[in-house]
């Protein structure tokens, strides 16, 4: 039973966390025009050939973001207008 309890409580904080933050961060912080276009940005760029080896950390992965990722996203959102 408490074990039930203690999992509805935490349950009920994490939404109203969510809430709290959502509420903190207002709705100026990140336009929903901006938002669509990031999110349409990003499956365009879901398609671009990614390296052999796909560690986070990797020497190819860095240059891959600085050289392909990053510019082709800029210019994506250029694009969109942004």
């Amino acid at each position: 039973m408490n074990l039930l309890f203690l999992i509805g409580m935490n349950l009920g904080l994490t939404g109203c966390m969510e809430t709290a933050i959502d509420f903190w961060n207002g709705p100026g912080r990140f336009p929903q025009a901006e938002h669509k276009a990031y999110k349409e940005c990003s499956e365009e760029l879901e398609s671009l050939p990614e390296p052999e080896n796909k560690s986070r950390g990797s020497k190819e992965m860095q240059e891959w973001l600085i050289k392909v990722y990053t510019p082709a996203s800029v210019e994506c959102m250029k694009r969109k207008g942004f």
